[in-house]
């Protein structure tokens, strides 16, 4: 659809941002003057890389998504955001180790090492303090301590520099596969030289996209603190986005309008709205979109981050969110003659 290209567009801007002031941010610790001022602008700047990027959260089709699971996958998704694959403690035994400073280390590291959630560790940890238990090793062996509290913040920004540099490449990698083939393959569903065997593959792929509403923002934001949905762990009410910089109710939003993006296809594109019309539904489609903006509203309206507000609040928000999830397993499904992908075909919570 011609929505994704767009907001590809808008996350590599974030990102290059992001780099720049992550290199603004080093050279203020290096000088060692005006550094809270520059961390403050790199905060901002994730911020808003952040922002745009739970938008395409929603868009994992193609070279975004994963290649076990959706034609064209190249697993770059969790290369740039990991989530709720993250350790905070890892980061910060890189970052008092100076591992990020090896040869191969941007390569070879684990997603929970890199990303904007690794990012989130180097920008809003507090100076000077790391978030390791006192038995594990840079703490033990006095390895954090012996850095110093400007050693310690000189290293974050070095690793925020390489980190953010990695990010912006792997969104460009994302945005060169669908421009060099995969924008093209999916438009031309159905003819000899498109992977999507039929037109109706073609859709599905973008219905597939648009249950990450239904198996991540329902199930697992949410579902998880509120006890709804396993997490494999006795105690799931932990399992938040952004613990230390907060925002996590801003990326609910966020996820919620890259949806609706998806969805319509945008001001210019075809979505599933008009697909809905051509069938004589457009009421479904306008149900769906009013379900759509009550959950933005409940998003916007929160007054805190998921893991901070009442569990009545998370779950009035959660229930807007299913008026919308189920239209999709249900009505749209079977409307549209559509397969709900697997990991949410079971889910009736």
């Amino acid at each position: 659809p011609l929505v994704v290209e767009p907001q590809l567009n808008a996350a590599a801007e974030a990102a290059s941002a992001l780099s720049d002031a992550s290199d603004a941010w080093l050279a203020a610790e290096e000088a060692g003057t005006d550094f809270e001022a520059a961390q403050t602008s790199a905060q901002t700047a994730w911020v808003e890389a952040m922002t745009r990027w739970q938008q395409v959260e929603v868009m994992q089709l193609g070279p975004a998504g994963s290649s076990l699971k959706v034609t064209g996958g190249a697993d770059i998704r969790d290369e740039i955001y990991s989530w709720p694959v993250t350790n905070e403690c890892k980061v910060d035994q890189v970052t008092a180790k100076l591992q990020w400073t090896e040869d191969g280390f941007i390569d070879e590291a684990l997603v929970n090492s890199k990303g904007l959630d690794a990012l989130e560790v180097l920008l809003f940890s507090p100076r000077g303090e790391n978030s390791c238990p006192t038995m594990v090793s840079i703490n033990r062996d006095g390895v954090w301590d012996d850095l110093g509290v400007d050693g310690s913040a000189a290293s974050r920004a070095g690793y925020a520099v390489l980190l953010a540099d990695r990010v912006e490449s792997d969104i460009e990698r994302i945005r060169s596969g669908w421009e060099d083939g995969f924008a093209n393959d999916l438009a031309t569903a159905g003819e000899p030289t498109s992977s999507f065997e039929t037109e109706l593959l073609g859709v599905n792929a973008i219905f597939d996209a648009l249950f990450y509403l239904e198996t991540v923002v329902k199930d697992r934001k949410l579902g998880w603190p509120l006890g709804l949905t396993d997490c494999g762990q006795e105690d799931c009410s932990g399992e938040v986005e952004s613990t230390i910089a907060g925002g996590s109710n801003d990326w609910l939003a966020a996820n919620l309008t890259g949806f609706e993006l998806l969805f319509t296809g945008g001001d210019e594109g075809l979505g599933m709205d008009d697909l809905l019309d051509s069938v004589g539904q457009a009421e479904l489609a306008e149900t769906v979109l009013t379900n759509v903006g009550t959950s933005l509203a409940s998003a916007e309206g929160m007054t805190g981050g998921v893991g901070e507000v009442s569990s009545e609040e998370l779950t009035g928000v959660h229930a807007d969110l299913k008026g919308v999830t189920d239209l999709l397993k249900s009505d749209i499904a079977t409307v549209l003659t559509l397969q709900v992908p697997s990991e949410a075909a079971g889910d009736n919570d």
